[in-house]
């Protein structure tokens, strides 16, 4: 198959088949490994905001974000209901709580964006680039070049009326992303969105880092808790890539450096 052919096909059928019992058996991992995973405390917690994925709404980020402040951070819901891509509500929305966040905490904010979270997550950052500091996307599509590439096209093409006209797809994917610290969590076996769909191109303030998980459970994912974690620990002033520790290697495949998207 042609890298070309690629862009144009979405992940394999039988990934997308177990995705319900694969996510659910990584909220019961989750659960069982969460007393290990809240071990990781921080001194100075951050305001993160987290968005949930497409047709998705808070309760599906509650134990993501529960976990986040028993380590020490303040995280945000969205609380705008389902999220059903660039509405005027969803715009609106981010702006003001955004502005809301950072004045309550003098700072700027972590963006944790799930799926179709992290484009509304990158877009925030896009406009408002004094509010965020860094974006950690779980299985979002960065980089998609078609919406052949998610097997979610149908559901998106339906919602499609309701965005915002400068919104279009074809406009939003080429605009410029933010100069931030912007770390890709994706999976080969994703069964709702191709992987290639969500690798960054190489840069020195974006990476991919690469789990195995699903694509519905990724915000459960003990591995890609793990990851948001440390990304969240570390400092943007001297911002490094992602290095799991040698007894993690195993659970963090190595991922390619190939340039996957074209901007253009």
């Amino acid at each position: 198959m042609s890298s070309s052919t690629s862009y144009e096909i979405p992940p394999k059928l039988a990934y997308g088949l177990v995705e319900g019992p694969r996510a659910l058996s990584e909220l019961g991992l989750f659960y069982a490994l969460r007393p290990w995973l809240a071990s990781h405390s921080v001194e100075e917690g951050r305001p993160v905001l987290v968005i949930p994925g497409l047709k998705a709404a808070d309760y599906t980020t509650y134990p993501l974000r529960r976990l986040l402040s028993r380590v020490g951070h303040t995280p945000y819901r969205w609380g705008l209901g389902t999220n059903i891509g660039p509405t005027s509500k969803a715009i609106e929305g981010l702006d003001a709580l955004s502005e809301m966040i950072c004045h309550e905490h003098d700072a700027p904010i972590s963006i944790i964006g799930q799926s179709l979270g992290g484009y509304l997550g990158a877009e925030l950052a896009r406009r408002h680039p004094d509010r965020i500091d860094r974006l950690i996307t779980l299985a979002g599509p960065m980089a998609i070049r078609s919406l052949k590439q998610s097997r979610a096209e149908a559901t998106y093409a339906k919602l499609r009326r309701l965005h915002l006209p400068e919104y279009e797809f074809v406009l939003w994917r080429t605009a410029t992303r933010p100069e931030i610290p912007s770390t890709s969590i994706f999976s080969r076996s994703d069964g709702i969105v191709h992987w290639r769909a969500c690798m960054y191109p190489d840069g020195a303030l974006v990476e991919n880092v690469e789990v195995r998980s699903s694509h519905l459970g990724m915000g459960v994912n003990p591995a890609a808790v793990y990851a948001v974690l440390d990304r969240l620990a570390t400092s943007t002033e001297n911002w490094s890539k992602f290095v799991p520790p040698e007894n993690l290697r195993s659970y963090f495949p190595e991922s390619t450096s190939e340039h996957l998207f074209d901007q253009g």
